[in-house]
């Protein structure tokens, strides 16, 4: 048995933003150490634990088979791990290092396109996917990766402070610390995203940044795409008010002859 892949430290990321300030660098990439560490934080176990819950309070008792797609680092999928024969999908590759390293099953390719076979009893996308990537498309690999009367279940931005909430966090590490400022603009819909790392060592110094554009929707529109992409039994869970963001599912009809 091949030893799985060692993830990325956060000395690693830190150590390439001093160097290379300039290149591109965001949390699915160079910075994915700093993403596993938001991932566990405190706010965000939390919110995995809210999200585990509400799939298990969703789906029927006989489902087995259970895809994420955007799986991410793979705290939601560890969960999900628990209880189902889960499998996560996610296109960037440092991310799915934390995940594959706790000995989770990963797959790498396009969360909208899954390479997987379409036997799956659920679906699910958390972390606000549908906002990052074609809501269209996210309904039509959800139902192309799902058996007849199969259940999906995401959550969808209704407004872009749900993605992220201004402010500055410090991450500290032996050598390095790394301050992470964040402003949230809601038109257009943007997280802008400002590092700053400093090399105790050496007292270098690096900043960079990342801007993620997101698309955010309505209850309307989020039913519109499921109903095109062939689901039905759609259930719009309108929780804009409290949290920004709406929660949904819909279930793969089953196909009847004649």
């Amino acid at each position: 048995m091949s030893p799985r892949p060692r993830p990325p430290s956060f000395a690693d990321a830190c150590a390439r933003v001093v160097t290379d300030p300039d290149a591109e660098h965001s949390l699915s990439t160079t910075l994915a150490p700093v993403q596993a560490r938001i991932a566990v934080s405190e706010d965000r176990a939390a919110r995995g634990a809210a999200r585990a819950e509400l799939l298990r309070a969703r789906l029927p008792p006989d489902v087995d088979r259970v895809l994420e797609l955007g799986c991410g680092t793979g705290t939601l999928l560890e969960r999900l791990s628990t209880t189902y024969d889960a499998v996560g999908v996610d296109s960037h590759a440092a991310l799915l290092s934390f995940a594959a390293a706790r000995g989770e099953s990963v797959v790498r390719g396009d969360p909208t396109d899954p390479p997987v076979r379409p036997a799956f009893d659920a679906v699910c996308a958390f972390d606000h996917l549908t906002a990052r990537r074609s809501l269209a498309a996210v309904c039509a690999g959800a139902y192309a990766s799902l058996r007849p009367g199969g259940i999906v279940a995401f959550d969808a931005l209704a407004d872009v402070r749900a993605a992220a909430s201004s402010g500055v966090e410090t991450f500290r590490g032996a050598r390095y610390v790394l301050e992470r400022s964040v402003d949230v603009a809601r038109s257009p819909p943007v997280v802008n995203a400002d590092y700053r790392v400093t090399d105790l060592r050496t007292g270098e110094v690096g900043v960079t940044s990342e801007r993620t554009a997101l698309r955010v929707t309505d209850a309307a529109a989020v039913r519109s795409a499921l109903e095109a992409a062939g689901f039905d039994d759609v259930d719009v869970l309108d929780d804009a008010g409290d949290h920004g963001e709406l929660l949904v599912t819909a279930v793969r009809p089953v196909e009847t002859a004649g």
